[in-house]
């Protein structure tokens, strides 16, 4: 829709102000997503419930592709991207949709094509989209320097912390909260000249949780930021909107309200907040297909069956987590904490191969959900549970010291 007169312009800009926080939302044309009702009931799913097909892909491992420990795999255009925790020597490996090793990105100096950290990543059509405090530098799978959008540090803003492209000449990006001085907005969205198209305020019931929270961990939850078909959405902390932007990036609406009933953090209850307060905060990232929306929540004292998971450090440890997996239907609207299928293992049990219990860390554009297992969990599985064939092949072709396997679940339409 295209705006071409002088009264349509007056009225973009009044929507402009009311829609600068959630409180003010005056769009009711939202979806809800009721958590608060399916409270101590959980389900286990069956990845074929949404998939179509899962496939396991062992990446290819030489001197010069070794990954060592992974913590995120991208994947667009037929290449994966493995941001490992050797982001920090700026260090990023591309392998092809076969497994094969295509090439390492290091480019981590202070030229004018090179990167000074890498605090976020996304890919995007042929290309690796790289966030530093205030720059955003692309490269093709290559290696090849495509172009540098430095983005302007404002008074409000402590740097910034995570990225999305959201089209050709569109980025989506959040603040980083700062303990001392609290940022005036959660996200942006900036083009590729560094103009700042859109600006998403914290919502005032955000900023009243952050003063008055206990002192040790006062300050603002971080902002989380997803996509879908080019419509990027941002969710401030503990605010119960979902919000997202308008097609010519001129307004903000809202898109779903989240509903956490009696559980829902609040300005007085934050003050009161401990180990048994039975309050649901979302936890980590969120993923969205063009059906469904996958959630991780932090139930506290809810959580049904507490997670049974390794925590990995100098040493290994056994602990229960009060998180669940959860999924909403954005067809019927319904929603669904995900049990443990078993001990270590969250999200949906693979019914096609018999390979572990499946979580996505990644969604494509092509609707291909992705994750990985390292080589010796993978052959652990193969040889404790009833696989397919197919999978016991590829566990029977795999060195413990092997580079991860990627898994690419593909969705149903």
């Amino acid at each position: 829709m295209k705006y071409c007169s002088i009264r349509t312009f007056a009225l973009v800009a009044i929507l402009l102000i009311n829609a600068c926080t959630s409180s003010d939302v005056s769009n009711k044309n939202y979806s809800t997503i009721n958590i608060a009702d399916n409270i101590g009931r959980g389900y286990l799913l069956n990845i074929s419930e949404i998939a179509e097909s899962v496939e396991y892909i062992p990446l290819e491992t030489t001197d010069s592709s070794l990954v060592g420990d992974l913590s995120q795999v991208y994947y667009t255009n037929g290449f994966f991207v493995l941001n490992t925790f050797k982001n920090s020597k700026g260090i990023l490996k591309v392998f092809d949709r076969k497994g094969q090793f295509h090439n390492t990105l290091s480019r981590l100096g202070r030229g004018p094509e090179e990167y000074t950290s890498i605090n976020s990543i996304d890919t995007y059509k042929n290309n690796i989209v790289i966030l530093t405090f205030h720059n955003i530098i692309e490269y093709s799978f290559d290696g090849k320097f495509i172009k540098s959008v430095p983005v302007k540090k404002e008074e409000f803003c402590n740097g910034y912390g995570n990225i999305i492209k959201i089209d050709d000449s569109h980025y989506m990006l959040i603040t980083m909260p700062d303990s001392k001085n609290q940022n005036k907005y959660a996200a942006i969205i900036v083009d590729s000249s560094a103009k700042i198209k859109l600006s998403f305020n914290y919502p005032k019931s955000e900023i009243e949780i952050a003063k008055n929270r206990k002192k040790r961990v006062k300050g603002l939850d971080n902002p989380v930021i997803f996509s879908n078909k080019s419509l990027g959405k941002v969710v401030t902390g503990n605010d119960e909107f979902i919000i997202s932007h308008s097609k010519e990036y001129v307004s903000i609406d809202t898109i779903y309200r989240i509903n956490y009933g009696k559980y829902k953090t609040t300005a007085d209850n934050i003050k009161r907040v401990n180990k048994r307060s039975k309050l649901i905060n979302l936890y980590g990232q969120i993923l969205e297909g063009n059906n469904h929306i996958f959630f991780n929540l932090n139930l506290r004292t809810l959580a049904h069956k507490p997670m049974k998971m390794i925590r990995r450090g100098g040493k290994d440890t056994v602990m229960l987590f009060p998180f669940s997996c959860a999924l909403y239907d954005k067809r019927d609207g319904s929603f669904r904490l995900i049990d443990q299928p078993e001990d270590y293992q969250k999200g949906f049990i693979e019914d096609f191969e018999g390979g572990p219990a499946f979580w996505p860390s990644y969604i494509s554009d092509d609707e291909y959900l992705v994750s990985f297992v390292n080589a010796s969990e993978f052959i652990q599985h193969a040889q404790t549970h009833k696989v397919s064939d197919k999978f016991k092949k590829i566990a029977d072709g795999l060195k413990e010291t092997d580079n991860p396997v990627v898994i690419l679940v593909k969705l149903k339409n």
